[in-house]
């Protein structure tokens, strides 16, 4: 799967047929953040509030 862009939680949910509303019921249940639910269930990678395939490269940058 090639993605560019990062996705956002729900365009996530949607990419891998996931009930949104259900993912956040389950994370609430198990006392997580959907953003925690998520990358555990899924594998991908959240980072600057989007999410990435699990195995996405990122550089750091030192120049800030």
């Amino acid at each position: 799967m090639n993605i560019q862009k990062g996705l956002r939680q729900k365009q996530l949910c949607d990419r891998l047929g996931l009930n949104y509303k259900l993912v956040a019921f389950t994370a609430k249940q198990m006392g997580l953040s959907t953003h925690a639910y998520l990358q555990q269930e899924t594998g991908w990678i959240l980072k600057n509030e989007l999410y990435y395939p699990p195995d996405t490269q990122f550089l750091e940058s030192n120049n800030l």
